[in-house]
């Protein structure tokens, strides 16, 4: 395919399926929500059915657009989520695609959002419908609900940075998801997400198109169990441990290039010096 071709393919291509996500949520809500609730006379199963009825359709997104050649997806590793029920699932968060990868990835999932994806007009519905979890939640409930859903044999995803990460400036992790895993006691999985060439990262445009058919790559590193750290300290000084050694190794994976992309800043300035900046 001629590259000018390509280009107007792939950019046509991303508004369909960037307008299929946002309001997809929003028909998903209005028509099918509904359709659950009726048939599904206890809220936890309701709420489970709505869950995995995600999971169903973001496997089939991801799987369209591999279909549609507008990306490649490269999942790492994703034996080791056989195993992720009970656990958190603690990613870096470069992408607006994160968190459909990784629920596609994971049957069985309950997620922390922000308050502003919780009151969108467009995802909004289907945040709440589904029974994820707000971080603007008093601490206690926020604890309650994710233990509720731990014990329910669910994986929690956590994005620690709180939103994306913006290109080029340190990496900052949140303290409270190591907290969680203190308090709840349980295991850490730990998985690197990148994008080459860059796209859909904060501070681009969606139809900021890259020059080549980008590479999404999802890599599920190592497994961290945290119940003896409270054996050797307090929980603040372990989670403050913990949020260091797990930035270290995000830090170690981004800079090794272990999930491909090793040069996503670099990628990112290069494409923005083709005139498409942000």
């Amino acid at each position: 395919m001629p590259r000018l071709l390509d280009r107007v393919y792939r950019s046509l291509g991303t508004g369909f399926f960037f307008a299929a996500l946002f309001g997809g949520g929003a028909v998903i809500a209005t028509l099918i929500f509904p359709i659950v609730n009726l048939t599904t006379r206890e809220a936890r199963v309701r709420r489970d059915r709505k869950q995995y009825l995600i999971h169903l359709l973001f496997r089939s997104y991801i799987g369209a657009m591999r279909l549609a050649r507008l990306a490649s997806f490269d999942f790492q590793g994703r034996e080791r989520l056989r195993d992720a029920p009970g656990r958190m699932l603690v990613a870096n968060h470069p992408s607006l695609l994160d968190v459909v990868m990784l629920m596609a990835l994971i049957p069985r999932s309950q997620c922390i959002v922000k308050q502003s994806l919780w009151d969108s007009p467009y995802l909004g519905r289907l945040v709440r419908g589904v029974g994820y979890i707000s971080n603007a939640l008093p601490s206690d409930r926020l604890l309650r609900a994710c233990r509720e859903s731990v014990e329910e044999g669910k994986c929690l995803i956590i994005f620690p940075e709180g939103t994306r990460s913006t290109p080029g400036e340190p990496m900052q992790l949140q303290r409270g998801f190591a907290n969680i895993a203190l308090l709840l006691g349980i295991d850490i999985q730990l998985a690197t997400i990148t994008c080459t060439p860059p796209t859909l990262l904060k501070g681009l445009k969606w139809y900021a198109i890259p020059p080549q058919r980008p590479v999404f790559c999802v890599r599920v590193g190592e497994m961290l169990s945290v119940r003896h750290m409270l054996d050797v300290d307090e929980r603040p000084l372990a989670a403050r441990k913990l949020v260091r050694k797990i930035k270290a190794y995000f830090e170690s994976e981004l800079a090794n290039g272990r999930t491909g992309s090793a040069h996503q800043e670099t990628d990112r300035r290069e494409f923005e010096a083709r005139g498409h900046k942000a």
